[in-house]
């Protein structure tokens, strides 16, 4: 059996079918959060991953905020700040499936009730810490809201040395643009990191959100070997 992630899907289902048809029937997969928002199929790409048993679903920020605008839409059956911001992160679409194709079949609670962390011991030992927006590891458990949403750990040096924290969140090559410093720490090109993982903080953390939705483009990470599976369309 192999243990993998992936990240940041973004409603791009055909990356989802393609690692479904890479994967062994023994294989599970951590899915570290926002399989829906911004990509052509959203509805289609959440409820593939909630619904497959291979898949261990992490709540991401954009599940989250499906979640608010759905809380709010049922308080006063209108839309309001949270369907904003949902709309303005590309989730607009998201939504008006929700209500046509999950309102009265438990979505809400489902999502809702979707765990933000998750830990796996590989087989070497190393302790994988699994979150969607990533944190340092060694230091205090983030809030819930940090683990979703937290970017100012970057530059953190870790203080545990057996971990690693997989995550996603950031678009590589928006972490790369932001943190040019990250690229100069490893004395590494650019174009190193375009097709795969991005590791940092001296291999203490690594990113497998390749920007699926604009880049056409995910890794599916190995927990125990490291190898990158890349797949594109």
């Amino acid at each position: 059996m192999s243990v993998y992630a992936v990240s940041d899907l973004h409603g791009m289902f055909n990356l989802y079918k393609q690692i479904k048809n890479f994967l062994k029937p023994e294989d599970k997969v951590y899915c570290l959060g926002d399989c829906g928002d911004r990509g052509p199929a959203s509805w289609e790409t959440i409820h593939a991953v909630a619904s497959d048993p291979q898949f261990i679903y992490i709540k991401g920020n954009h599940e989250d905020m499906l979640v608010k605008a759905i809380d709010e839409y049922a308080k006063y059956e209108s839309y309001g700040r949270a369907f904003d911001l949902l709309a303005a992160n590309g989730g607009g679409n998201t939504f008006e499936m929700w209500l046509a194709c999950g309102a009265k079949l438990g979505w809400k609670k489902y999502l809702k009730e979707l765990p933000t962390y998750a830990e796996y011991k590989n087989k070497d030992g190393i302790k994988i810490m699994l979150c969607h927006a990533g944190f340092t590891p060694g230091y205090d458990m983030p809030v819930e809201a940090d683990l979703l949403w937290d970017r100012d750990h970057f530059y953190d040096d870790s203080l545990e040395d057996n971990a690693i924290c997989v995550h996603g969140h950031t678009p590589i090559p928006l972490l790369i643009e932001r943190c040019p410093d990250l690229i100069k720490w490893f004395g590494a090109s650019e174009s190193s990191y375009e097709d795969g993982a991005f590791w940092y903080c001296n291999n203490h953390k690594v990113n497998i959100d390749c920007g699926a939705f604009f880049t056409g483009k995910t890794v599916l990470l190995d927990l125990d070997t490291f190898d990158e599976h890349i797949f594109s369309i």
